[in-house]
């Protein structure tokens, strides 16, 4: 649709822009209305921000399970402090245990419950060693 209005002169038809001042965009350069500039611009960073916030949201839903995994690991565990004499295993230790439980099973048990990586230990070392059961 052209808006633009024709003239008539002595010469013949003439086309002038419509509008005070109107100026012809120069050829193949392109310009943004407002509109244009803000989806441009105001999109993007939208989206960004967004991914901003559910990055910040995992993160604080991850430290949040942390703590309540460390948290109920030794809950309702019974449990005695045993220094360890040079030379003591943890077979040693599980099997002088009063407790109905097999052997291998309490090894577990006090492996789990003293976060221990292996079955070394050093002298002097406390371990808690659950009781009962």
């Amino acid at each position: 649709m052209d808006h633009s209005h024709t003239a008539l002169s002595a010469g013949g038809p003439e086309t002038a822009p419509v509008g005070a001042g109107a100026t012809a965009a120069a050829p193949g350069r392109l310009r943004l209305t407002r509109r244009g500039r803000l989806l441009l611009l105001g999109v993007p960073a939208l989206a960004a921000a967004a991914a901003l916030m559910l990055g910040a949201a995992l993160m604080v839903g991850g430290l949040v399970n942390q703590a309540q995994a460390s948290t109920e690991a030794s809950v309702g565990v019974d449990a005695r402090e045993v220094i360890v004499a040079p030379g003591d295993t943890l077979w040693d230790i599980a099997s002088e245990v009063d407790s109905t439980e097999d052997t291998d099973e309490l090894i577990l048990r006090i492996a789990e419950l003293n976060d221990l990586d292996g079955s070394t230990l050093q002298p002097g070392q406390r371990l808690d060693v659950p009781v009962g059961g």
